[in-house]
């Protein structure tokens, strides 16, 4: 809603929730900053545009961690998809960079410090843009995965 009665008022915000997810172990504030975010540049990139939030549960989706023999199980499947005219090639391998931004006053910070709060909850995003859409998924583990880990 704070998207809606602000940056985004002129997007068409489609909202598909899966309400039987299972927690995840992580900071609020921290990840309400990174879903804002992500909305706020899909709503940049298509002002009037269709903004579709889901969540899902991805099943037997795990990630080996580096320098150990576990799995890292990845279950919740946050997306956010915009119609906007999508990500330039030649930017796509950096966009997690610090510094780089597809918009002319864009400090570059924003995708930089996205994918380090979701590094820091033991998550991934990833980015598919092709054409007029660009779907940014983030994926985290679920409390009890997070704690099985640990």
């Amino acid at each position: 809603s704070l998207a809606t009665n602000s940056f985004a008022s002129e997007c068409k915000i489609v909202e598909i929730y899966d309400p039987s997810l299972p927690n995840i172990f992580g900071d609020l504030d921290s990840l309400v900053q990174v879903f804002l975010n992500l909305i706020k540049n899909a709503a940049e990139s298509s002002p009037k545009g269709k903004i579709i939030l889901t969540t899902s549960y991805r099943h037997g989706f795990s990630i080996k961690v580096s320098g150990s023999n576990k799995k890292l199980k990845l279950p919740i499947v946050i997306k956010i998809e915009d119609d906007g005219p999508g990500i330039p090639e030649n930017i796509k391998l950096h966009l997690f960079e610090p510094f780089v931004s597809t918009k002319s006053k864009g400090s570059g910070l924003g995708l930089s410090l996205v994918a380090n709060v979701i590094d820091e909850h033991g998550g991934i995003i990833e980015v598919n843009s092709s054409g007029a859409k660009t779907v940014f998924s983030v994926l985290l583990p679920s409390y009890e995965g997070y704690k099985n880990e640990q």
